[in-house]
């Protein structure tokens, strides 16, 4: 697979820049500037996944399949996890996937239905969903929509603020 094309690269720089110099122009400074720009490039979804594979190791060993939760760790350096998951679906019987799934609203971060949400807003090569597109209400609402749709049961407030409490630990 090939990654996006340079032109889409810089003009989602451009817009990152001009997002965090309108935030700040009033006291712009090279240092604020410089610690945004990390804060706001970065993807809430690769930000989550490494502890969404933790939950998932955990779940697995707690389940008495430490070999596959093994599997599972050291093959997610391979393949995407949300892709793992999926697979899951297919491979584990009803009530244990249901389990998981159910499970990791409380013990993970909300990293499938964030991922599952991007994959329908975003096209290959370009799946990626910074911090600064979800500082939009309109991806927050799109978002509630995807959660009433795909996670009906779950409670569409909870599961942003858990994304936001997420973003406030990578500060």
């Amino acid at each position: 697979m090939n990654g996006p094309p340079i032109r889409n690269i810089i003009e989602k720089e451009n817009v990152l820049i001009d997002f965090i110099i309108d935030k700040n122009l009033p006291d712009f400074s090279l240092e604020r500037f410089k610690q945004e720009y990390a804060l706001y490039s970065k993807d809430l979804c690769d930000e989550m996944e490494e502890a969404f594979i933790d939950y998932l190791f955990i779940f697995f060993n707690d389940k008495g399949m430490p070999a596959f939760a093994t599997a599972l760790k050291e093959g997610s350096k391979f393949r995407l996890v949300y892709d793992i998951v999926t697979d899951l679906k297919n491979a584990l019987n009803h009530a244990l996937y249901d389990e998981l799934i159910e499970n990791s609203f409380h013990y993970a971060p909300p990293y499938l239905p964030l991922y599952g949400y991007m994959q329908q807003i975003k096209k290959w090569p370009m799946l990626c969903l910074t911090v600064m597109e979800w500082q939009d209400e309109k991806i927050k609402d799109k978002f509630t929509e995807y959660l009433k749709n795909y996670f009906s049961n779950k409670d569409t407030f909870k599961v942003i603020e858990q994304v936001d409490i997420w973003i406030g630990k990578m500060v």
